[in-house]
């Protein structure tokens, strides 16, 4: 009797340990993933999820082995369902968030700017402080002629970090073609006081003032564009206009005259010299 009883004791213990339990296989999975087994531990989680589909701690590892080996659409899809089942679970969310502001870029850079749209766009849901998503929006919906919206995201991160200049050029450009001179006027303003060798900015902010008619203000910056940039024809075409709609002709031409000096066959330049001929000035 004593014979079989061990006989049968050591059967079960064969039986247990040749099947492993749910937790084994979890525990197991993170042995292979700490010893950088990488293929061992996606297939002891999978097992473990087999048994327990709704465990989001083994859900969080499967991502965690996918995003290590660069599997980035199988770690998100891990670490969504981690997140559905457990929305609390910040340390998945943080990785989620990450991985969407990283794969949205990828996508942008392939020309895909939709989908990293809605990527950046799930990156802000999770975090609504998360600037670098926000301006990355910001910046695919104006290149959608989306400026409504894009307007929006980089109103929010511009608020937050005053001092970005490629925001507040954008900005500009996005007002500028809504017909929001003032606000067009403002963002060069503060781009010109944050980057004051951007001659080009000092340009837009001139062409601005000359469309809400402060012409001495446009006559000014210009100025200062061209003493960044003497030899942009497009400023000292600006510099003319403003002196023009000002009512000095002779500045006005001395510009224009310099424009085709610099660039005989310029017709903007060349049509305006011939508005003064005609008009006798």
């Amino acid at each position: 009797m004593k014979l079989r009883y061990i006989t049968v004791l050591a059967a079960v213990l064969a039986f247990m340990t040749g099947c492993a339990t749910t937790a084994s296989h979890y525990e197991l999975g993170m042995q292979y993933y700490e010893s950088g087994k990488l293929d061992d531990a996606i297939e002891e989680f999978q097992l473990s999820l087999s048994a327990t589909p709704a465990d989001p701690v083994v859900h969080k590892a499967l991502g965690d082995v996918f995003a290590d080996k660069g599997l980035i659409l199988e770690a998100i899809a891990e670490w969504e369902v981690a997140v559905n089942l457990r929305p609390a679970y910040e340390e998945v969310k943080g990785k989620l968030e990450a991985s969407y502001v990283t794969l949205g870029k990828e996508e942008f850079d392939k020309g895909r700017v939709k989908d990293a749209v809605e990527l950046w766009k799930k990156a802000v849901a999770i975090n609504p402080m998360n600037l670098e998503a926000r301006k990355r929006l910001g910046l695919a919906y104006l290149s959608e002629k989306d400026n409504d919206n894009g307007i929006l995201e980089l109103e929010f991160v511009i608020d937050k970090n005053p001092t970005d200049a490629l925001i507040y050029k954008k900005l500009g450009l996005a007002y500028f073609q809504k017909g929001r001179f003032e606000d067009a006027a403002k963002a060069f303003e503060n781009l010109v006081r944050i980057d004051p060798t951007d001659a080009m900015a000092y340009n837009n902010l001139g062409s601005i003032y000359i469309k809400i008619k402060k012409y001495n203000e446009a006559i000014s910056v210009l100025q200062q564009a061209i003493k960044l940039d003497p030899e942009k024809t497009e400023i000292l075409n600006n510099l003319g206009n403003a002196y023009f709609n000002k009512g000095d002709y002779k500045n006005a031409r001395a510009q224009w005259a310099k424009v085709v000096q610099m660039k005989p066959l310029d017709k903007t330049a060349r049509e305006n010299i011939k508005v003064l001929d005609e008009m006798g000035e």
